[in-house]
């Protein structure tokens, strides 16, 4: 959603740079997400909070895709879609972290190294995909993306213990 400011920018919109600036506030929802994600991973696992935050995300991208004329949609979507990708991130790290539970660091750094690669990435091929497919279409491909992702939570099946916790577990 990385060119969302320049599509309101521009016409049919045309929108101010403060009216533009008020949708960064839907972002907020991510922070009371995280919370939320980290009581609910603890209590029905990663992958359910995982799964719920992607498919709310996807969903969230798919319709701000066709709704930019209407702010109170566009910033509904946008706090649904920052809301479920930081609650999949969370669950994620409680996943990752769990790998390991005596080396951490080293799995939390590699965790975010991949995450902000990524994002990074995605960013940069999204505002290309703005320029080449337009808004709505870019919004789709980014509502795909999560369901794949999504898709892959599904049916991948992480193995049920690491070495580690063997370890632990046979001490």
């Amino acid at each position: 959603m990385g060119r969302l400011a320049v599509a309101l920018s521009e016409p049919p919109y045309s929108y101010s740079a403060e009216r533009i600036g008020l949708y960064a506030l839907a972002g907020l929802s991510g922070i009371l997400a995280t919370q939320i994600a980290g009581m609910w991973t603890d209590r029905v696992g990663a992958r359910r909070v995982i799964l719920v935050g992607l498919v709310l995300a996807a969903a969230a991208a798919a319709v701000v895709g066709f709704s930019l004329a209407n702010t109170v949609v566009t910033l509904v979507c946008l706090a649904l879609f920052d809301a479920g990708l930081f609650a999949a991130q969370v669950a994620n790290q409680s996943a990752v972290l769990a790998i390991d539970p005596l080396a951490p660091a080293r799995f939390n750094s590699a965790y975010m190294l991949v995450y902000f690669v990524g994002g990074s990435l995605g960013t940069a091929f999204g505002a290309a995909a703005v320029d080449w497919f337009g808004w709505p279409a870019t919004a789709l491909i980014a509502a795909a993306a999560i369901g794949v992702a999504a898709t892959i939570t599904v049916f991948v099946r992480p193995a049920s213990t690491s070495a580690a916790a063997a370890d632990q577990v046979a001490r």
